[in-house]
């Protein structure tokens, strides 16, 4: 199940928005505000990897912030 429907198209959206050079804080930022619903659905699947994961072991989901950093990344990879 993807977290961000259209994730590619709206990250896009959110770099068109912000002037060159823009930090990766700055993309999250921008992020929840242009979309606060699909920030949301990233807190609230992070919370559900929590509560599932027993106690001493990690769960493969960053935590929303870096979540939105690492998508970036991969976006501006291709």
């Amino acid at each position: 199940m993807t977290v961000i429907t259209k994730k590619d198209e709206k990250i896009a959206d959110v770099v068109s928005k912000l002037k060159s050079g823009f930090s990766p804080t700055e993309f999250v930022e921008q992020f929840k505000s242009l979309y606060p619903k699909d920030w949301g659905k990233i807190e609230k699947n992070y919370r559900d990897h929590e509560r599932r994961t027993k106690p001493g072991k990690s769960h493969p989901m960053p935590e929303p912030n870096q979540y939105l950093k690492n998508a970036l990344n991969t976006w501006l990879k291709k």
